[in-house]
């Protein structure tokens, strides 16, 4: 199939119908008419603004959420603006949950949409902002101003969302919307961003208004218009950067379909997929009730320490992993889960003599081996403390650092190995896993 034929059929996928267009903006003003009805009972002096890619146009119809803020004047606290914003929520909003940002709001469906209902402050310019939100306002209108082809926009989205790089959250890491909206500024088209992207080497800084006033710490950059001290591309990890510029110059060399529409893993049998699981440990309990991005915050730290501690006690990390349902697993795939029972220590060099009598004196007649000298140095073969994963974090759990909820939950999880981290739920996990190829090549 040829490219243009391919961008053809995915935009009729991805695109919103006039009518559909017309049924969202409906459903929109009749929100923005409830929420302003209830802010005037309460005497409240706010704007109420649609903002997100349903008021840049950019949104796939597949992915519906609407966003809208309600803008305060300054001279209201944040304990009004929370307040007064999620009793109008409340009202509005069906199925409501608080949610949490920098400022709590109100998520729930309101016919067939999700709706997110959000407080900020109203301001003049970007750099006035008195918190993170503030300046999402500006973004939504430098958008609508700037963006000349808002059909490029939703083919970037969906090849992001194909390859697994969509969304800035802590889960993803990703590319967010906004940043898909400037690059297609940036360089015009959809497959302009992926030819530049080829070209993406080492500290990559990315503007649409010149140079930046400072630097930043992240490898790849790119200005926000609106705010020039702020990276919108600070949430993307180097990961899913290499990621998308990999993806990017395979779809250049074959456009495919299956880039934008991969196929669904299909979920080998849990008996074969244990068989496959050698030399993994791990701890599972049960999922949480936190948002997403707390979660996935404490889930990565505690990868990371699990990581650390294997380390510490000689056991080869080959990587971690996790996964997340109804259950949380972490995991670490280890080259092997039992090690030799004892190890080599070294010691000082032979003419550091006050450093040698230290460590021949400790360790005289505790050692399995020595102390001898090789190489110019003193060595001893020391007992190891643990020879077996498993008993190690049994042992050690309660000094692991998971973060603060998952660390409440300790009494809760269980040490797995091999095929005790499988089941039928996260057979489709697995299965992804062993077939290590990228969504397109499923």
């Amino acid at each position: 199939m040829k490219e243009e034929e391919i961008i053809k059929k995915v935009l009729e996928r991805v695109a919103p119908s006039k009518a559909e267009e017309k049924k969202i903006m409906g459903t929109v003003r009749e929100i923005e008419k409830n929420i302003s009805r209830e802010a005037e009972r309460r005497g409240l002096d706010v704007e109420v603004m649609l903002v997100g890619s349903i008021a840049k146009g950019t949104y796939l119809k597949n992915s519906l959420d609407v966003d809208i803020f309600m803008l305060f004047p300054s001279n209201y606290s944040k304990e009004e603006m929370r307040e007064h914003s999620l009793e109008i929520g409340k009202k509005v909003l069906d199925d409501w949950k608080i949610q949490y940002a920098e400022h709590p709001y109100v998520r729930g469906r309101y016919g067939d949409y999700e709706v997110d209902i959000v407080p900020c402050y109203k301001i003049k310019k970007a750099s006035e902002k008195m918190s993170s939100v503030d300046r999402t306002p500006f973004h939504t209108e430098y958008i609508r101003k700037n963006l000349k082809d808002k059909n490029e926009v939703r083919i970037l989205k969906q090849f992001l969302k194909g390859i697994g790089c969509y969304g800035a959250e802590i889960k993803i890491q990703g590319f967010s919307g906004y940043l898909a909206e400037l690059l297609i500024i940036k360089y015009g088209s959809f497959r302009k961003v992926l030819e530049n992207s080829q070209k993406w080497k080492g500290k990559v800084v990315l503007s649409l208004n010149g140079e930046p006033e400072h630097d930043f710490p992240e490898k790849f950059v790119f200005i926000d218009p609106v705010d020039n001290s702020r990276n919108v591309a600070a949430a993307l990890s180097p990961k899913k950067l290499k990621f998308f510029i990999f993806a990017a110059g395979e779809y250049l060399k074959n456009p495919r379909m299956e880039f934008f529409f991969p196929r669904e893993v299909v979920p080998l049998p849990v008996e074969k997929i244990k068989k496959s699981v050698e030399n993994f440990v791990g701890i599972c309990l049960p999922r949480p009730d936190l948002i997403d991005d707390i979660l996935y915050s404490q889930i990565k730290k505690a990868a990371k320490n699990l990581e650390k501690i294997l380390r510490e006690y000689d056991f080869p990390v080959v990587e971690s992993l996790y996964y997340v349902n109804g259950t949380v697993i972490i995991a670490a795939k280890l080259e092997k889960k039992k090690i030799s029972g004892t190890k080599l220590h070294m010691g000082p060099p032979e003419n550091e003599k006050e450093h040698v009598d230290a460590f021949l004196s400790k360790w005289k007649g505790n050692a399995v081996r020595g102390p001898f000298m090789e190489g110019g140095r003193w060595w001893v073969e020391i007992k190891r403390e643990y020879v077996d994963a498993c008993s190690l974090l049994k042992d050690k759990l309660g000094e692991l650092n998971m973060g603060k909820d998952l660390n409440e939950m300790k009494d809760r999880a269980k040490i797995c190995e091999d095929g005790e981290l499988v089941n039928e739920d996260n057979a489709a996990f697995w299965t992804e896993y062993f077939m290590d190829k990228p969504p397109w090549e499923r």
